[in-house]
């Protein structure tokens, strides 16, 4: 009975509001550190002619990100790549810097924080480079994608997004257990992981990539009031065809995607310790590992980073 109250309690609307004024203090004064950086990265931006540029969120596992570079060079999809860097561990920062150097791919080190709730980290991250790079940089389009989702064939997002606003993963109220979705919902935004935008559609647009759960919405769940609610989902809207692959490796079962039959989203590579990957092992790690290399990249040999 307690701990029902409790659940009342902490999903009240005047407790969720509150929660959020604070959240947005702390996102503020996040934002402004390192401000000076970004706008500085966004000049790096300039001065390759970066007009199309994709930003991956690199968090504390620079085999992935060696991948996704990697791949990206063979499979470009119309878009520069770079890389902001969320991760908590020293060390994967100056190893995920390095592979950048390595790969010629553009590198920002996001200002050092610790954050405990994983999706608010990833939202925040992707915000801080909207609002401190993107906007300096006014892109024709730009657009997130996981650090762990490899584009495996050739593929052409700006064609995607002609004539519309925005174009990604669709997510919809229910994927968690503190919502559950009603006749009425009708909100929805796009996977942080996978979406892309057209500039002019977000200027003058404070977007926020931060979930809202007592809506239904994971990371980039803000937006629907920000940006979704103003578009029109048939003409505004493209949505990328998703489908389920999941593997079994050293008695673990990953729930991998595909997205658009052009890029292998690989299911929780960052978080071996969360109670829903407490069977990823090292071994499943390292096979996982190896089998981008093998399948995608012509053998692991062309590794930079070594770890798993």
């Amino acid at each position: 009975m307690a701990l029902k109250i409790v659940d009342i309690i902490t999903r009240s609307p005047a407790v969720i509001a509150a929660k959020e004024v604070r959240n947005g203090l702390v996102y503020k004064a996040f934002e402004y550190r390192g401000r000076a950086a970004g706008r500085a990265f966004a000049d790096r931006l300039k001065a390759i002619d970066a007009s199309r540029v994709c930003f991956t969120v690199a968090f504390n596992t620079p085999w992935v990100i060696d991948a996704v570079v990697k791949d990206w060079e063979m499979h470009p999809p119309g878009m520069t790549l770079a890389v902001v860097d969320n991760s908590t561990d020293q060390a994967s920062r100056e190893a995920i810097e390095s592979i950048c150097k390595v790969r010629g791919v553009p590198y920002l080190a996001l200002p050092m924080r610790v954050e405990k709730h994983l999706s608010r980290s990833h939202g925040t991250a992707i915000s801080w480079a909207y609002h401190n790079i993107v906007r300096h940089l006014e892109p024709e389009l730009f657009g997130f994608i996981d650090h762990d989702c490899f584009p495996v064939v050739p593929f052409d997002i700006p064609a995607r997004m002609e004539g519309k606003a925005v174009y990604g993963k669709l997510f919809l109220p229910g994927r968690n257990h503190i919502h559950q979705p009603k006749p009425t919902d009708r909100h929805w935004n796009l996977w942080a992981g996978f979406c892309f935008y057209r500039f002019s559609a977000t200027v003058g647009r404070k977007l926020n990539f931060e979930p809202r759960l007592n809506m239904g919405l994971d990371t980039g769940g803000a937006n629907w009031n920000v940006l979704y609610s103003h578009l029109d989902r048939a003409n505004d809207v493209a949505i990328a065809v998703v489908r389920e692959s999941p593997m079994t490796m050293a008695g673990a079962v990953g729930r991998h995607e595909i997205i658009e039959e052009a890029f292998f989203h690989v299911a929780g590579v960052s978080y071996p310790d969360r109670p829903s990957y407490h069977r990823r092992t090292t071994d499943h790690r390292k096979l996982i590992r190896d089998y981008v290399w093998n399948t995608y990249l012509g053998g692991t040999s062309g590794r930079v980073a070594q770890d798993f």
